[in-house]
């Protein structure tokens, strides 16, 4: 198979359509730019949302989605992959199987939305690693934020559980929501746990901030950066993101 060369290293996000841009599919590609990486744009749902209300949203299934990413994993050579809002566990490990059995050596990056930034739930995934675990030995990294880890490990701290959940795959636990070192990101991997503090105290909340974190780690792993690398270089990118204006919905720039 031969691919299409490019100077910029070619990503993919999966995710939803947010027509306000600030999250999801549309959010990942305005991020992939300024990180200097060129984007490609799959829908996994079609949600009707502003940045401070969501109303509903219509699932795409798995043959939707991978019929999508076909044409572009046979003619690109993609190097990593960002996935977000999908449907089920079951159609999120249709589509990786399709992406590794198309190129082996992808990177992929999964953010699990679990719900809406304006409280819409999405996913109820009690018992997380039990189900998640066929997953999580596909991918290069999980990036959930502290209410989402809370959600995900049961009965366990939350910080157990990110470590519990780093055997099988290194874990990126968000600290924005956490009470106790507000801000600061824990990353879970190889057996060490590394503290990625915020360069600033004051920041502008945005819609889709999380979306913007991991698809510029996404971006940095295409680019060649090692995983605590590409974790510290998007967490400061995504700080200028949300510093950017003092509105819901941030600006894309260095």
């Amino acid at each position: 198979m031969e691919f299409t060369k490019a100077l910029r290293p070619y990503v993919m996000s999966i995710a939803g359509f947010d027509p306000s841009a600030g999250a999801g599919v549309l959010a990942d590609i305005k991020c992939f730019e300024q990180q200097e990486v060129y984007g490609f744009g799959i829908c996994s749902a079609l949600t009707i949302q502003t940045d401070i209300d969501f109303f509903k949203n219509e699932w795409l299934n798995a043959p939707q989605i991978i019929e999508q990413t076909a044409p572009l994993l046979s003619r690109f050579k993609i190097a990593a992959v960002k996935i977000g809002l999908i449907k089920n566990i079951s159609v999120l490990m249709e589509v990786i199987s399709h992406l590794k059995k198309q190129q082996s050596d992808i990177k992929i990056v999964m953010d699990p939305v679990l719900k809406a930034s304006a409280g819409y739930d999405f996913h109820d995934w009690e018992n997380g690693l039990k189900q998640l675990l066929p997953v999580l030995k596909q991918i290069d990294l999980i990036t959930p934020n502290y209410t989402e880890m809370l959600r995900l490990g049961g009965d366990n701290e939350v910080y157990t559980t990110a470590k519990i959940w780093s055997a099988h795959c290194p874990v990126l636990l968000k600290g924005g929501h956490s009470a106790k070192n507000i801000g600061t990101d824990y990353l879970y991997v190889d057996d060490q746990i590394h503290e990625l503090h915020p360069g600033t105290t004051s920041i502008y909340q945005k819609h889709g901030s999380g979306c913007v974190l991991s698809a510029a780690i996404t971006a940095s792993l295409a680019k060649g950066k090692e995983l605590l690398e590409a974790c510290t270089s998007a967490k400061v990118s995504t700080e200028h993101f949300l510093n950017s204006n003092e509105s819901l919905l941030g600006y894309h720039k260095l």
